[in-house]
């Protein structure tokens, strides 16, 4: 099929009118909260000194309390890539503390998201073309089961469980104190024992979902007319099964696919809250904890960036997987 390039230009143009509206209202809603930070800042680490005060109103844009002035400053230093100044890390800048964080996050994420992905797609599969049997019931059970309980309460239970009895993993935090002494293989051994709990509880938590989604999905392409010919033109089950069925039950499974990876720099807040897992997530918490204006904002565009790139891949992707799918 051709690419049109219309439907690109389309695509794109949307992507950027969404980019700005979530800008926009990244720039809006920590306001919403109220106070002002810059007074506790100043009275946190100059005790209480108005002069401090003052410098710090200006310097991060809030002398003027007029929100399109604000507003108008806001813009100004995001288009010269200036994220401003965390107010509970000062002086660090926002993109710094963002850049710490972004790799613990992306690390467990991605890797509880893919490995999710590929085991609920194989438990789905097999469902699917075996209905009714005893791993398909099995499956359907566990599905239900997981998907009713809260992700949060599954990472406390393994933190209770196999960190604080069991003892076999970190309770919490991303590597041991004696890090930097460890050598090449200590220092991977550190990380990955750290990220086991929080990958696995992520793993189970968003299992039910792929295994429900893609068996329903499964299910009703094996009642399409042309799976049934290719029954009756004798292709071998194998052919049917991969190569008809799951391919074509795969792809509105790949929309989800992106949409989740969009969200992979959000991560599960709730997650590394309870591992005290040093993320965006559990950076984005403690922000709106401390009203930091900045470092809430520098996080949830982040975010957002993240899930709009990922949702105008898909647009631009899907319909050159996805024949069916016509572009005017």
């Amino acid at each position: 099929m051709r690419y049109n390039a219309a439907y690109f230009v389309k695509r794109v143009g949307f992507a950027l009118i969404t980019f700005y509206v979530a800008i926009t209202l990244n720039f809006l809603l920590p306001r919403l909260m109220g106070g002002n930070p810059a007074d506790t800042l100043a009275s946190d680490k100059a005790l209480g000194s108005q002069e401090i005060a003052s410098a710090l109103k200006a310097q991060f844009g809030l002398e003027n309390p007029s929100l399109l002035y604000q507003y108008g400053q806001y813009l100004k230093q995001l288009l010269q890539g200036n994220m401003g100044i965390s107010y509970v890390n000062y002086p660090s800048p926002v993109m710094e503390v963002m850049l710490k964080a972004l790799p613990w996050t992306i690390g467990t994420v991605l890797t509880a998201t893919l490995i999710s992905y590929l085991i609920g797609w194989l438990i789905g599969i097999r469902g699917a073309w075996k209905s009714g049997s005893v791993f398909d019931n099995a499956s359907l059970f566990t599905a239900f089961f997981l998907n009713a309980v809260p992700y949060f309460w599954i990472a406390i239970l393994f933190v209770m469980i196999f960190a604080f009895y069991l003892g076999w993993f970190p309770l919490g935090q991303a590597i041991d104190p004696s890090y930097d002494s460890f050598t090449a293989w200590g220092k991977l051994m550190s990380i990955a024992s750290h990220a086991f709990l929080p990958v696995f509880t992520l793993v189970i938590a968003s299992l039910a979902g792929h295994i429900l989604v893609l068996r329903n999905n499964l299910m009703r392409v094996l009642s399409e007319d042309y799976m049934l010919l290719a029954k009756a033109k004798g292709l071998s089950e194998r052919r049917r099964k991969y190569m008809y069925g799951a391919r074509n039950a795969l792809l509105p499974s790949f929309t989800g696919l992106m949409m989740t990876l969009g969200h992979v720099i959000g991560g599960a807040i709730t997650t590394e809250i309870v591992f005290s897992y040093p993320g965006v997530g559990l950076v984005t918490f403690n922000a709106i904890l401390s009203h930091d204006y900045p470092l809430i904002q520098g996080a949830f565009l982040f975010i957002a960036v993240s899930v709009i790139l990922f949702n105008l891949i898909a647009d631009l992707l899907y319909p050159l997987i996805d024949p069916r799918v016509a572009m005017q």
